[in-house]
């Protein structure tokens, strides 16, 4: 399902932009972990 998985991440990274602008850069840092975190564990199943 490529397309299911593009859209998730397509929104995923969309509302961690906005919560990195409405914030400042530790939650940049932050959500960048939590993106790599996540695509290992799909990537991994």
């Amino acid at each position: 399902m490529p397309g299911g998985y593009l859209f998730t991440h397509a929104v995923f990274w969309l509302v961690v932009g906005l919560v990195a602008v409405g914030t400042n850069a530790v939650a940049i840092i932050l959500s960048i972990g939590l993106g790599l975190l996540a695509f290992e564990t799909v990537t991994k199943n």
